[in-house]
């Protein structure tokens, strides 16, 4: 391995620990409200659950992006890292004194976490590889991320098992996530400072409409923002849709639901891998809408058919995977295209507009099931259909 892959490493190594972290403590949470409040409100736990993960991306995205382009990257990961530890230890204690309060507090503060170390786990790998692996390099930072989710996920459920639901015990698994990812990003190295001149914003709105306007100068740079953005919606949806699908449509237990969502978590990891080989030195968007077209014909293809297991895991395999192959290319785009002070504002930017999509993925679950009662599966086909629409708009706006 060369020197730059393995700086590259570190990084991947400690996001990991933190992906794996976040997911496991946001399950053990939604498993610890089913279970206090019933199968029924599923729908409802996760569309708060949802709510209030993505909040402080919206509030804090845009100002991390701008610290990210004025102080050194790896300085701010190990920062979170080191607060990471400490809202793992407030969630074991939040478990202990089954305080719903604290518990939210909690996901809240590790929001927080993930939208501030956004911005420079993302916008750092230009700093730690030469630009001609860049794609492979976001191949296998798309591969890890969502390894991490199905670590995370797939724990959730056996360390309920094993401690017979006794939550505290359970989530006590995080502090030593926390540890790892934190002497992980101890090895990433000093990058220096941006220095960008910008000042800090006041009004990240009117923030992030500024860097729309410049990526607008730069070819598909804000159509890759965008079209990453999307993306995020896309998870967050299913993400949050997988467990009442289980439940009301193929009839299994949420347990089941959080074991289902691996698969399309590994698609995602075998997507991104596939389009960084396709990719190489080079980075083509025009791989992207192909998987938005095949990420929408699995949507459909969940709602419309009849229900079986079977078939509905090899869809969610299929689904994540074309994940893999629409997302690559479009963040590769970003960190090859932008300017180097400006690369953590549009990283910031992907990330606000992809966490709006989150929040409106939440609330999409929400009105589906509590306002028009409309069931899983029509709302996976409303999706897709949408998706459709969506991508036929990027391919046309590539292409031009």
């Amino acid at each position: 391995m060369d020197k730059e892959f393995k700086n590259f490493s570190y990084l991947n190594i400690s996001g990991l620990m933190g992906v794996i972290n976040d997911n496991l403590f946001k399950l053990l949470l939604v498993f610890f409200l089913i279970d206090r409040d019933g199968e029924k409100s599923s729908s409802a736990i996760l569309a708060l659950v949802g709510a209030i993960f993505v909040l402080p991306f919206l509030l804090f995205s845009v100002l991390s992006g701008s610290i990210a382009d004025k102080i050194s990257k790896q300085k701010i990961i190990f920062g979170i890292k080191v607060a990471e530890l400490f809202t793992s230890i407030l969630g074991v204690l939040a478990f202990a004194f089954a305080s719903s309060f604290l518990l939210y507090l909690t996901l809240f503060f590790r929001a927080i976490e993930g939208a501030t170390i956004g911005p420079s786990k993302y916008s750092i790998v230009p700093e730690l590889v030469p630009p001609d692996k860049l794609s492979k390099a976001n191949g296998l930072l798309s591969f890890f991320t969502f390894l991490g989710i199905i670590i995370g996920t797939s724990l959730a459920g056996p360390l309920i098992q094993l401690t017979n639901r006794f939550y505290p015990l359970a989530s006590s698994f995080c502090i030593i996530l926390s540890l790892i990812g934190l002497l992980f990003s101890i090895k990433i190295p000093l990058t220096k400072a941006a220095n960008s001149s910008k000042p800090l914003p006041y009004n990240f709105v009117l923030d992030i409409l500024k860097t729309y306007r410049k990526a607008l100068k730069t070819k598909n740079l804000l159509t890759s923002i965008l079209g990453a953005a999307f993306f995020l919606f896309i998870g967050g949806f299913t993400q949050l849709n997988i467990i009442p699908f289980t439940i009301n449509t193929l009839k299994k237990s949420d347990i089941i639901g959080s074991y289902i969502f691996l698969l399309t978590a590994l698609g995602i990891g075998g997507g991104s891998l596939l389009a960084g080989k396709i990719l190489g030195k080079k980075i083509k968007l025009q791989i992207s809408p192909w998987g938005g077209l095949g990420i929408s014909l699995c949507f459909i293809s969940l709602g419309a058919l009849e229900p079986s297991l079977i078939i509905s895991l090899l869809l969610l395999f299929l689904l994540g995977f074309f994940g893999g192959l629409y997302l690559v290319p479009f963040d590769s785009y970003i960190q090859a295209f932008s300017p180097p002070k400006e690369c953590g504002q549009n990283v910031a930017a992907n990330n606000f507009t992809g966490f709006v999509g989150v929040l409106g993925a939440s609330g999409l679950i929400y009105l589906f099931a509590e306002v028009f009662h409309i069931t899983p599966a029509t709302g996976f086909i409303i999706v897709g259909v949408a998706t459709l629409i969506i991508t036929v708009a990027l391919a046309l706006r590539i292409g031009k």
